[in-house]
């Protein structure tokens, strides 16, 4: 596969406790040839830090991951031979961990960090979110016959396959989307084993999306589309 320019994607709301963090750390490992924000509207400083660090900023339509995702797609300029990770810009995720999905991505369409319970950093996540995830990764298993930490916020693309994604979604259960839509394509698919730290700032998904984000698989496995 021959390959063109790297991305990093932020999806990003009032994250200027973080945001340049996230940045500064993505641009010291010298494997991205740029860093892209899609804002959902912050009301903070996330936007002027994201610029002072060199960073693209693209405000996206509508309100949600799912919108900001769909504006990118929309409007991101994406390039068959490119590659794109896709992470949140709360310091949950480590930037280090950005060559590992690159590097599956030469066997793969889609790659995802795997959150292995034994690298998560304590109070990362609750009892709750831990068995709510487990539950909806056995949706997706019992649903599209692969087995995947579906909820992780850690995804890699091939620009090629990126374009192909068909997402309707407008919230958090954008990532139910992307496994669904990559499955019913027959997109290749790997995941790799990554770090979970705490985030900083406030938690925005709420222990009821998961009954949004089940809903989301069901109706992507019924669907024609």
């Amino acid at each position: 596969m021959a390959v063109g320019k790297t991305f990093a994607v932020l999806p990003t709301l009032n994250e200027e406790g973080a945001i340049g963090k996230v940045i500064t750390r993505i641009k010291a490992l010298g494997v991205v040839d740029g860093v892209i924000v899609i804002d959902g509207h912050s009301t903070d400083k996330s936007v002027e830090i994201a610029k002072r660090h060199g960073a693209i900023v693209i405000v996206q339509d509508g309100r949600g991951k799912g919108a900001g995702f769909k504006t990118f797609l929309k409007k991101g300029r994406i390039k068959d031979s490119a590659l794109y990770v896709m992470l949140d810009a709360d310091l949950s995720y480590d930037p280090a961990e950005i060559p590992k999905l690159l590097k599956s991505l030469e066997f793969a369409d889609v790659v995802s960090g795997y959150r292995k319970p034994k690298l998560m950093q304590i109070g990362a996540k609750n009892i709750l979110h831990f068995f709510g995830n487990k539950f909806i990764s056995l949706v997706g298993l019992l649903l599209f016959g692969k087995w995947t930490d579906i909820c992780t916020g850690y995804w890699g693309f091939r620009g090629s396959a990126l374009k192909e994604l068909d997402i309707k979604s407008d919230g958090f259960d954008l990532e139910a989307n992307i496994f669904a839509s990559m499955c019913k394509k027959g997109m290749s698919y790997r995941h790799v084993p990554v770090k979970h730290g705490k985030r900083a700032g406030e938690r925005k998904l709420k222990s009821t999306d998961a009954i949004i984000i089940v809903k989301r698989l069901f109706s992507e496995r019924f669907s024609s589309r």
